[in-house]
């Protein structure tokens, strides 16, 4: 009998949860993304008795060796991982990419606590410049689109960049801030051969980054996202530039880390 009133409760619990996200929860954007996780799981092609989940992340996947063979890279501070960080080997990735593409200016959008900027300084030749815009903290609510509410806390912090203030290889690095909406990339055409967005990863975001970072790159430069497999606003955003913009179609999936990268054509 007390398996029986333990199973009237669990049931109750759902369904008061269910009717919960599914009225005031659709107003929490962590609600919303949990609600398109499952949808996205359970997804089902239109007139089709087939009931196997659709996989969200269609973009074709390369891998480490097929892009830089062995690791040659130099690192700082790689297994400090945390909330908002690239995982240790993501941030090997990024740091062999970097070293093999040679870049002479590194365009970041998304600072943070500068761990990953620090360690594309590291693999960069001395005249290189890195310049990382961060939205600074007190112009949260007045972004021109709206960001996830998950990401609040990675905009409010004391310091932007903190990894590499003080290091000598912060020569390199320049900071800028400003909303990635707004903010003048012009001044930049056709001079970046290395990007990296890890901003906000609210879908309008993705859409608007991806779009400006690419229309500063040099042919044959090297575009970096990161969090395609964790975040509902980055694979839909990818997703759609992937099957419907020509100039995206060359984006592959890192196996095994949220990376995906372009080389623009």
């Amino acid at each position: 009998m007390s398996k029986v009133i333990e199973n009237i409760q669990l049931y109750a619990g759902v369904v008061k949860r269910v009717g919960y996200t599914l009225t005031v929860g659709m107003l929490s954007s962590d609600f919303r993304n949990e609600l398109l996780k499952l949808y996205n799981s359970y997804n089902i092609k239109p007139g089709s008795a087939d009931t196997t989940p659709v996989d969200p992340f269609i973009i074709p996947k390369t891998d480490v060796f097929e892009l830089f063979g062995n690791d040659s890279a130099a690192y700082e501070g790689v297994y400090e991982c945390g909330f908002g960080h690239t995982t240790e080997f993501e941030l090997k990735v990024i740091s062999n990419l970097v070293k093999k593409w040679n870049p002479k200016r590194i365009f970041e959008i998304g600072t943070f606590q500068g761990r990953t900027t620090l360690n594309m300084a590291l693999n960069t030749a001395q005249e290189t410049e890195i310049i990382t815009l961060d939205l600074p903290a007190d112009e949260l609510e007045s972004t021109k689109m709206d960001i996830e509410e998950g990401e609040i806390r990675y905009v409010k912090k004391e310091v932007s960049g903190e990894r590499f203030l003080g290091h000598p290889a912060a020569a390199k690095i320049r900071q800028v801030y400003g909303d990635s909406a707004s903010f003048p990339f012009d001044e930049y055409g056709n001079s970046v051969d290395l990007a990296f967005i890890d901003g906000s990863h609210a879908y309008e975001y993705v859409l608007n980054d991806s779009e400006k970072i690419f229309s500063v790159m040099r042919k044959g430069g090297l575009i970096i996202w990161h969090d395609y497999t964790n975040w509902p606003g980055v694979w839909m955003a990818l997703n759609e530039l992937f099957q419907n913009d020509k100039r995206f179609g060359g984006i592959r999936h890192i196996g095994g880390t949220s990376i995906a990268i372009l080389t623009v054509p």
